[in-house]
């Protein structure tokens, strides 16, 4: 996958070990999360492979200390090519500072499926049925 390089300070992301299935991120820039969203640059853009997303989720050492992105996922297209960005924001309004350098989110490259919608009447029935949160037990 081709990524440039857009800050001074970028570093390319990498995986934590030989089988971890997503890429982490440096952060460019310091910076400090709060209650409320904030959009932050990453300091770079990629060419996602065609038939693939990129699923842009935080690390759970990020996740341990209340951030999180505000929109729970985000999803870089593979005909996007602009800089990547994060809404962060966390749990609480304790404010959580970070260096440059400091690798705060992951983002995962998954393929996905070419579907075509169509609309029914009904639907085949399964075992399951309609049974939703829970209906398979705890």
């Amino acid at each position: 996958m081709e990524i440039t390089a857009i800050s001074p300070n970028f570093i390319m992301p990498s995986k934590g070990t030989e089988n971890s299935g997503a890429f982490d991120i440096y952060m460019p820039e310091p910076g400090i999360a709060n209650g409320n969203t904030q959009f932050i640059a990453l300091g770079f853009a990629a060419a996602v492979p065609t038939g693939h997303v990129a699923l842009l989720l935080p690390r759970s050492s990020s996740a341990k200390s209340g951030l999180e992105l505000a929109n729970t996922c985000g999803v870089i297209d593979s005909d996007y090519r602009g800089e990547w960005k994060a809404a962060l924001k966390t749990k609480t309004d304790n404010e959580i500072p970070w260096k440059a350098g400091d690798r705060l989110l992951q983002f995962l490259v998954v393929p996905i499926a070419q579907v075509t919608l169509r609309q029914v009447a009904t639907l085949d029935s399964t075992s399951r049925g309609t049974g939703g949160f829970g209906s398979t037990g705890s």
